[in-house]
């Protein structure tokens, strides 16, 4: 039985900390992957929030849960969808005029750690101007790296499918690296 059942045998027994050290791990790429859906902070704090109950009331109430992070992921992902549909009329917020917005997308993961410091600002805005369908499985792909199948398994999505919105993404970014200059120039300084 690995961590993540234990954790949830826990949950289900009453272990009041079991939830906390379950989805602890997953929260910043949560949160990260509702603001990328919604672009607002407090669209990003509900969307996780909702996920996080609707965890919650799927353990307890028993449900047969393989791969937590997934299935989490995938939770999220629907969550951050619903709050976008419904909210749909509501103005878009820039990362540069939302800065806890923006401290949280920079939060360190162990992919990020790996990608320069002084790059990570400028790949994380890129890829916030591609198409959602483009830039959730490109920030779970190479920030949380994730597998395809389990991307696929988060957004609900076939693995053809997710393999397409990586290719067209990577495709998309390389385009805006090449029209931002500084990029280019950081990139060519630092030899990355």
């Amino acid at each position: 039985m690995n961590q993540e059942n234990q954790l949830i045998k826990k949950i289900r027994d009453g272990n009041a900390d079991a939830f906390s050290a379950l989805v602890k791990p997953y929260l910043a790429t949560a949160y990260k992957t509702a603001y990328m859906v919604l672009r607002s902070r407090e669209g990003a704090e509900d969307a996780v929030q909702n996920a996080l109950e609707d965890a919650y009331l799927s353990i307890i109430n028993q449900m047969d849960i393989r791969n937590f992070r997934a299935w989490f992921f995938r939770l999220v992902h629907n969550r951050s969808v619903d709050l976008y549909r419904k909210n749909a009329r509501q103005p878009i917020i820039g990362l540069g005029e939302n800065p806890e917005a923006e401290l949280k997308l920079k939060s360190d993961s162990a992919q990020n750690l790996a990608i320069g410091r002084e790059n990570k600002n400028e790949v994380m805005a890129l890829i916030a101007q591609l198409e959602k369908d483009q830039r959730i499985p490109l920030l779970l792909y190479y920030f949380e790296d994730m597998s395809v199948k389990d991307i696929s398994l988060a957004l609900d999505e076939n693995v053809n499918t997710v393999k397409t919105r990586l290719k067209r993404g990577r495709v998309k970014l390389g385009s805006l690296m090449k029209q931002n200059k500084n990029f280019l120039l950081e990139v060519n300084t630092h030899g990355i």
